[in-house]
């Protein structure tokens, strides 16, 4: 029998993944030589896209959890196990598993990260998050 989804929860970290967003938006919005000579900004950076990253997978696996009755065994596979079951799309699946293991490569500091490349995932990549949050929506609405 499925279980619910515990919303609020869901809530809580949804408003971590937007203010992580609006955080990593406005950084985004700075020249990159100016970003780049910033160790305070790409620091906080960094850690933006941890806690949205985190944020956004514990989502995934609550999912998981709760409405597949599957437990991931990584973070990325939390993202492509929602896109086999079709609660979100394919294409996204594969674009959050990605960043779940740029993540990775954040919190584990498996080398040295790249400042130009995070850079640029905040200025293209960042619509995937936010494509997340509108299928979770779409997911609540359909299962309330």
């Amino acid at each position: 029998m499925e279980k619910g989804l515990n919303l609020s929860k869901i809530a809580e970290k949804v408003s971590d993944i937007k203010e992580s967003l609006e955080t990593l938006k406005e950084y985004a919005k700075r020249q990159d030589e100016v970003f780049l000579n910033n160790k305070e900004a790409i620091g906080a950076a960094r850690y933006s896209f941890i806690v949205m990253i985190e944020a956004a997978t514990n989502i995934a696996n609550h999912i998981c959890a709760r409405l597949l009755n599957k437990v991931p065994s990584t973070y990325s596979e939390a993202f492509l196990l929602l896109g086999e079951s079709g609660l979100i799309e394919r294409e996204l699946a594969i674009n959050l598993a990605q960043m779940a293991k740029f993540r990775n490569l954040l919190v584990h500091g498996y080398g040295k990260i790249d400042d130009k490349r995070m850079l640029k995932i905040m200025r293209e990549d960042l619509v995937d998050v936010e494509n997340f949050l509108r299928s979770l929506g779409e997911l609540i609405k359909s299962k309330s």
